[in-house]
This record gives C-alpha cells, sequence and structure tokens, in this order.
C-alpha cells in the first residue's frame, strides 16, 4: 500500500498537530504516515492541486476539506478531521474524544483569551498549546520534533479524558453518605480519576477502593474545610495492621501509594469505612 502523507503548515500549532493526531490514531492507513511541512496558505505537497491526490492529506493548511481558513463556522482543522473520521466510521462515538476535538476548537477560536477563566494568570502558561510557543522560541524549526512531542501529549490527554469519563459515570453509581462537612461518595474501582472529579463536582469527601490492591485513598475539599485528622485516627484503631498516611493539608488520607510498594492494603470493607467517616 502506498504510504499516506499529511501535510500541514511550517512551525504547526496546536491544531495541525491534532489534526495530525486523529489521523495516526484512529485510521489503520495513516498509523505510519509520513508528515511534511508546507508554506502557510494556499501552497501544496508537490504543488499538486489541493485534496487531488488520496494518499495525500492536508490539515489546517491549503485550502482544502480540512483547513477552515475559508469559513467563519465554529471549527478548525482538526474538528473536520474528527467529523469525517465518525462519518467514514473510523471513529465510534466518543465522548472522551469529542470533548478533546472542542477544546482544541476552542483554542483555535481564541477562547482562552477572553473566554476562559483568568485569561492574565501565570498559570495559563503552563498549558500544552502555550508550552509548544515557547518551545518553538527555546529550539527553532524543529517541526518534526514538535509534532512527536505533541502527539505523545494527547495520548495522555485523551487517556485522562477517557479516565474522567469513566469517573463521571461511576460516581452516579457511587454509595453516597453523609458527614459533618458535607455529602461524600464511595466508590469501588481502580479509576483513581474519581477523586479529582468527585471534589471538583462539589462533593466535600470522596472514598475510593482498589479493587485489585485493596488499598483505600480518602481526598476532602478545602471548600468544606475538611479535616481528617479525625478519621485517620479512628481508621488506624480500626485497622492497626495497615499502613495510613495523613498528608499534611489534612484532606488527603492514604493506605498505600504506588510511590511506596510497601505500604500495606486495608481489609476494611467500603461500607466499614464509610461508617467511620460519618462519625468522624
Amino acid at each position: 500500500m502506498t504510504q499516506k502523507i499529511i501535510v500541514t503548515h511550517i512551525s504547526p500549532d496546536f491544531d495541525g498537530i491534532p489534526a495530525i493526531w486523529l489521523l495516526k490514531r484512529f485510521h489503520p492507513d495513516f498509523k505510519t504516515a509520513k508528515v511534511a511541512f508546507v508554506p502557510v496558505g494556499e501552497a501544496t505537497y508537490n504543488n499538486e492541486p489541493v485534496d487531488s491526490n488520496p494518499n495525500v492529506f492536508h490539515v489546517d493548511t491549503g485550502g482544502g476539506k480540512f483547513d477552515h481558513h475559508k469559513t467563519n463556522d465554529f471549527t478548525c482543522g482538526a474538528k473536520l478531521v474528527y467529523e469525517w473520521l465518525v462519518a467514514e466510521g473510523y471513529s465510534k462515538e466518543d465522548l472522551a474524544l469529542e470533548r478533546l476535538v472542542n477544546i482544541v476548537t476552542q483554542i483555535d477560536h481564541g477562547w482562552d483569551h477572553y473566554k476562559w477563566c483568568e485569561p492574565a494568570d501565570d498559570r495559563n502558561e503552563f498549558f500544552i498549546h502555550n508550552i509548544l510557543v515557547g518551545w518553538k522560541i527555546i529550539d527553532p524549526h524543529q517541526n518534526e520534533k514538535y509534532v512527536d512531542w505533541i502527539l505523545h501529549v494527547l495520548d495522555a490527554i485523551y487517556k485522562m479524558l477517557q479516565l474522567k469519563v469513566r469517573a463521571e459515570i461511576e460516581l452516579k453509581e457511587a454509595l453516597n453518605f453523609k458527614t459533618r462537612w458535607g455529602m461524600g461518595a464511595a466508590v469501588f474501582t481502580q479509576n483513581d480519576m474519581v477523586m479529582d472529579v468527585a471534589i471538583n463536582c462539589g462533593l466535600a469527601l470522596v472514598v475510593r477502593k482498589d479493587p485489585k490492591g485493596g488499598n483505600i485513598r480518602i481526598t476532602g475539599s478545602n471548600n468544606h474545610k475538611v479535616d481528617l485528622t479525625r478519621a485517620y485516627q479512628n481508621l488506624k484503631a480500626k485497622d492497626p495492621a495497615a499502613s495510613w498516611f495523613l498528608h499534611a493539608s489534612k484532606v488527603l488520607l492514604r493506605n498505600g501509594s504506588s510511590r511506596n510498594p510497601e505500604m500495606k492494603a486495608s481489609k476494611l470493607q467500603l461500607k466499614e469505612v464509610v461508617e467511620i467517616l460519618e462519625k468522624s
């Protein structure tokens, strides 16, 4: 089979590279595709008419079907590629992927400058698309490196979004309970993303027990002024053989950690932990 070629503009940005990622990760014919670069605008690969060669796909440049620069629609090159992949049956309904593409589209339309919260805050320079700009300044004219790095970053972002979507579903089926700080949720899962999702959704407390290792993780919300000191003492008294660690913040209580495989998991069942938290 003739090798596919994905073409984007020189100094690729956080639209062209996600478009490349979508083709390489979700279309089997593009897994080993070559990536080529042309001057931004109407320039094309080998000066061929855009979209005339079925083995050459121009994204975010060239004026073809995956270039959005001639429309005022809320879209971008990556979104056009994603919609094409879905229409052609190469990508099934995937909420995590849809959300990833939506953020890429927002960035391409400058939402981070005027619609996202606190656009002047220094933490925005930690966003991937801004880091890419800094990398281009430090290490200019390295188009292949930019693409390779962002492809791996997008793999990680996609995995985190998949876990987040799953966590949202798991929390709907969680064991809910009341504490003196507010409502809590307990989940029997390996998906650690339930912790962040629960707290970010406004819960006061979340408990996760790992069905594989048996370890227990408890996180409280600073917004609810949670202090897990008493819970820590009660859990230690109930299961002294287990390893328990209370973080200095008093909102993180851990039994077992990937950072310390020697820690002993608790034998307490999830309901027993909940009963202790309700009384602590």
